[in-house]
């Protein structure tokens, strides 16, 4: 049997173009034997509380759950429902994630960030009517970029409706909007879409599950949507399928160089035994601080003159 060619999502495109060797690392390539066997993931040194991304999976399951079974059909009974799955599902996906309260949150709180966050999204769906003929959750998006880059994303929702045409959201339990989240994620899913029905989607947008329709905004007398919309045109798209392209040929030709990033670093799982990442570490260590003296002098005047 021929092997299944590998497809490209957006979060191994991201983590390729961020740093080529924390992508193989994280999941093995070809014949690589990275100490665990030809072509499987390098093994981790330590384990990292995944306390954030369970809540964040947690929400999206009952909401999956919410769209994929019609549970919409009685609104009056919704939100309930919603919160009687939340104990199932909980419950379940606490088994499949390594929690640690001495790292993160205790399982309490976590539970309270759920029920709020699945609270403000039945605000959110609401306001912005997030229903129509078409309203699923979880949809797996494949086309290909060429004829030898397969690529794929899993749509969180997506709604079609006559007025506002097709939309396509996800979902995020991020406690800062917009500080780990890159629109690109939303235009590939736009991408995946058009190649697979031909047609571009009309909308865009990001769902900030802690940040639901009528939340106060700081500084302002206005209140939340519930949805960050996201801009795109049909260059975005194609930009972003040559990305595909050219990061898919480096693949082949096992390009996998690190590119150490102490932003980025800091949320690898292999930080402590990357070489080139700890050299970069002692480097900066070594470096001694610059005395800033643009400040001599200063009197309080700025002139900004041309």
């Amino acid at each position: 049997m021929a092997k299944k060619p590998f497809t490209l999502y957006w979060s191994s495109l991201d983590t390729y173009e961020h740093c080529p060797q924390r992508f193989l690392w994280s999941r093995g390539w070809g014949a690589i034997d990275l100490g665990n066997g030809p072509g499987k993931r390098k093994p981790k040194p330590i384990k990292r509380s995944a306390h954030h991304a369970f809540m964040g999976t947690v929400i999206q399951a009952v909401i999956e759950w919410m769209y994929n079974s019609e549970i919409w059909r009685d609104p009056q009974k919704m939100k309930a429902r919603m919160l009687e799955q939340l104990d199932k599902t909980f419950r379940i996906e606490q088994g499949n994630f390594f929690l640690d309260s001495r790292m993160g949150m205790p399982h309490a709180e976590m539970y309270e960030v759920c029920q709020n966050g699945i609270v403000g999204f039945v605000k959110t769906m609401k306001a912005n009517r997030l229903l129509g003929p078409y309203a699923k959750s979880e949809i797996d998006l494949v086309g290909y970029a060429n004829k030898w880059t397969p690529i794929g994303g899993r749509a969180d929702i997506i709604i079609r409706r006559e007025d506002t045409g097709v939309s396509i959201f996800d979902g995020k339990n991020s406690q800062t909007k917009g500080k780990y989240t890159d629109p690109d994620q939303l235009r590939w899913y736009a991408l995946c879409f058009y190649l697979a029905y031909g047609k571009m989607p009309e909308r865009l947008g990001f769902i900030y599950f802690r940040y639901p329709y009528g939340t106060p905004i700081e500084g302002s007398d206005e209140v939340e949507s519930g949805i960050d919309w996201i801009p795109y045109a049909k260059t975005d798209i194609q930009g972003l399928a040559q990305r595909a392209i050219d990061a898919r040929k480096a693949m082949h030709k096992e390009k996998f160089d690190p590119n150490p990033s102490p932003p980025y670093c800091k949320w690898c799982d292999w930080e402590t035994v990357c070489e080139e990442r700890q050299a970069q570490r002692k480097k900066r260590a070594r470096k001694p601080k610059e005395i800033d003296d643009t400040l001599d002098g200063a009197d309080g005047f700025v002139d900004i003159t041309f």
